[in-house]
């Protein structure tokens, strides 16, 4: 199997240097908020403290431990199959902070300076611009759904993705690994991937451990080089080290820290031609191709269609980026209440991604546009400090304070633009120095949300959130038509006051319903658009979007453990954050940030998730999620799409994931699972396009295997996307233009969600 030997070599290197890497744990994980209660209650901790997921009035879909590995949860862009309402793209650059778009409402943009409209927490630090990757030795995933500003701050406004790591044992000494094995062309895989994952738990004292947990995940694909005949490598390595300490009854420490690296080749998943045009003229008649990019393409082996992986070009070049940091957790039990402090850094870099590369990657064509080298880097200090009331009293609260101050500095950034009629005669069109960025983020909170038990059935929520937050870009600029004023300085200072209000009533022991308003917040943009001589632009301020949001719904325990959660749900945004994008007249994709005011999104969703019963645990979920432009709203084809779909919301999306367990012998059990998403139609440019959407679709999977009775070793075949569906990440009309002749080009990128994979998966505790 090609690289198979290699990589295989690598990962135990990788795994022996962490004393037996990372992954998920097994099931002694002492940590009260990571672990269910002896009646198989789901914990969750949506409100800053351990509940029963059935007592929190938010809509939450819940993934623990399990249910992860059986879906093959490896990195963030898989969380698409465990929450209807979750939408990630994979586009490089366009995901701003990881975390995608809940009920259509997310922020796709390459602005520095902005900030997600979905927060990734991860053991109670916000992870802000610093984006995650690799998931590895998860306890649990919730998917809070609506504005969760008041308890989670700057980066909330469409929800917040909740994720809890496995805590260190004391009681016991335990390691893990775990291995998923597939190879290009074998078995009809469409590209090769081999992911590590292990775990090694130290006891250090009765009152003490050490966790270390790691990943090495190699891929080969998706994206195949057509002129050297080989797949890109896109491969990932990380590591997590975690200390619980508790010195005395009422203090518990928790210290971690972690380091992630990877690297691409080519652009990794990138732009590839889907649809493409035959001769004609483009650019106003500056280029005249009389063979066409389709030809031209066929030279060097690509064949533009739906689901095209290839590209063609001698060119090479390799991105690197890097994310580590650590936090500090102190949880000191000053009776009557608990007293939090979590301290957090994190830094993340962005180098040589894109160097000297061709945006098209295709050497026969005749327009070439190229990036210059990339050098990106990113800091995030966060302090927060909470207090929380005992949970049996009339008046139930936690209040405190966060500060955070983020800051990221690009190097200049070139880009090139030539037209190459025949090999060895050159043509400038246009180019542009690029420019030295700094932006600075800082922000500063005061929150606080309380519970009122009126009655042991009735119940008030109330919360608030002040934020002062101070948006700054000092550019220097190196292009010709700013050399009188170079330096450009833009600042956003911004006050705000969020909010929620609430009721929560139980119809009966197992079942509760609720209402709640909110008022959520995210904080504004600094853009720095496309500039020419022609054309020269400023940096200027896109405003916070403040979103007013309604939900009920209803969460009942049904066959003693499994989690019913149905809610409706209303939100109507001012200044929402879109990003529209379009081919200028020199080729050049060229990417807007705007408010739009009178974004809507309603609808309801149901979920269901957990154990049904002894074998069989089920997770399913279905939303229909209106999200739409305000009326009379022109897309970047002028047309009017007002009252229409955003782009990157799917109206309808239904998840299924389910595995049954049976014995086969007295030692071993057989299991077979399903990993089944279907989705409408997805449109994914602002405009009335029809060829950049893709149509209602099916992705399926599962696994079929074998463990040992006491759940210590496992072997399975597994598939994804079995049916070779190609839902792409992104579309762009006008690639590289249109020609004269009205005729289009159409570019892709696609991601591993897009291709079958078929391999071998294992398990071994110790």
């Amino acid at each position: 199997m090609r690289k198979f030997t290699t990589h295989i070599a690598l990962g135990s290197a990788s795994l022996i240097a962490l004393a037996t890497p990372a992954m998920a744990q097994d099931t002694a994980t002492a940590s009260p908020q990571a672990s269910e209660d002896a009646s198989s209650d789901i914990i969750v901790t949506a409100q800053r403290k351990a509940e029963k997921v059935t007592e929190v009035p938010i809509s939450i879909t819940v993934a623990n431990q399990a249910q992860l590995e059986r879906q093959q949860v490896n990195t963030l862009n898989d969380l698409n199959r465990v929450a209807p309402s979750l939408e990630i793209q994979q586009a490089p650059g366009q995901n701003t902070g990881g975390g995608g778009s809940i009920r259509g409402i997310g922020t796709q943009t390459f602005s520095a300076g902005a900030v997600a409209s979905v927060g990734v927490v991860v053991d109670q630090v916000s992870q802000g611009n610093a984006n995650i990757s690799d998931l590895f030795d998860v306890s649990r995933i919730e998917v809070l759904k609506g504005p969760q500003g008041t308890l989670f701050g700057l980066t909330t406004s469409a929800g917040v993705i909740n994720i809890t790591t496995n805590a260190p044992d004391p009681s016991g000494f335990s390691a893990r690994l775990r291995g998923e094995l597939s190879d290009a062309g074998t078995v009809g895989s469409k590209f090769g991937n081999q992911v590590l994952q292990g775990v090694v738990n130290i006891p250090l004292a009765p009152n003490a451990a050490v966790r270390v947990s790691g990943v090495a995940n190699f891929r080969q694909g998706v994206n195949r080089n057509a002129t050297t005949g080989k797949l890109n490598d896109n491969d990932r390595w990380g590591v997590r080290g975690r200390l619980l300490w508790e010195p005395t009854d009422n203090l518990i420490v928790n210290l971690i820290g972690d380091y992630a690296k990877s690297r691409a080749e080519n652009g990794g998943d990138f732009f590839t031609f889907v649809k493409t045009s035959g001769p004609g003229t483009a650019l106003g008649g500056l280029l005249a191709d009389p063979v066409g990019i389709t030809a031209r393409l066929a030279s060097c082996g690509v064949t533009p269609r739906e689901g095209n992986q290839d590209y063609c070009t001698s060119q090479s070049y390799v991105g690197h980026t890097e994310n580590y940091g650590g936090s500090l957790q102190l949880d000191y039990d000053a009776d009557p209440f608990t007293i939090t402090s979590v301290t957090a850094y994190r830094r993340s870099s962005e180098t040589g991604f894109g160097a000297a590369s061709f945006v098209f990657r295709g050497d026969p064509l005749e327009l070439q546009v190229a990036n210059g080298p990339v050098n990106r880097r990113l800091s995030l200090f966060t302090q927060e400090f909470r207090i929380s009331s005992p949970s049996d009293q009339f008046f139930e609260y936690t209040a405190g304070a966060f500060f955070s101050h983020q800051k990221q500095t690009r190097d200049p950034e070139t880009l090139a633009v030539t037209v190459v009629p025949f090999p060895g005669l050159v043509i400038p069109i246009t180019s542009n120095p690029g420019a030295d960025d700094t932006i600075i983020d800082r922000s500063l909170a005061f929150f606080g949300q309380g519970t009122f038990h009126l009655t042991p059935a009735l119940r008030l929520i109330a919360g608030g959130r002040y934020t002062t937050d101070r948006l700054s870009l000092d550019r220097f600029n190196y292009a010709p038509e700013f050399a009188a004023d170079p330096v450009q300085k833009e600042v956003l200072d911004v006050d705000n006051f969020s909010w929620k209000l609430g009721a929560q009533y139980d119809l009966a022991r197992n079942m509760m319903v609720y209402a709640t308003a909110a008022r959520g917040f995210k904080g504004g943009q600094i853009a720095t658009p496309a500039s020419s001589a022609a054309n020269p632009r400023l940096p200027y301020v896109v405003l916070p979007e403040i979103p007013t949001s309604y939900e009920a719904g209803l969460k009942a325990t049904l066959f003693g453990g499994w989690v019913a959660d149905l809610s409706i749900f209303y939100s109507k945004i001012k200044n929402f954050q879109a990003q529209q994008c379009t081919v200028d007249n020199t080729g050049v994709i060229s990417c807007d940030q705007r408010n739009i005011n009178g974004v809507k999104s309603r609808g309801a969703e149901i979920n269901f998730f957990g154990k049904v019963f002894d074998g069989l645990s089920l997770n399913t979920g279905f939303i229909y999620a209106k999200a739409t432009y305000p009326g009379g709203f022109l897309g970047t084809d002028s047309t009017n799409i007002g009252g229409t779909q955003l782009a990157y919301a799917p109206k309808y999306k239904f998840t299924l994931s389910g595995e049954y367990e049976a014995p086969v012998t007295s030692r071993f059990n057989g299991f077979l699972a399903v990993d089944t998403v279907w989705k409408s139609r997805v449109r994914y440019e602002a405009n009335s396009n029809r060829e950049t959407t893709f149509r209602p679709h099916w992705l399926v999977g599962g696994r079929i295997g074998i463990r040992t009775e006491d759940d210590r070793f496992s072997v399975a075949v597994f598939g994804r996307n079995l049916f070779n569906v190609h839902e792409p990440s992104l579309m762009q009309s006008a690639f590289p233009y249109t020609t004269d002749t009205g005729e289009q080009n159409i570019g892709a990128i696609y991601g591993p969600q897009s291709f079958r994979q078929v391999g071998l998966s294992f398990d071994a505790k110790f």
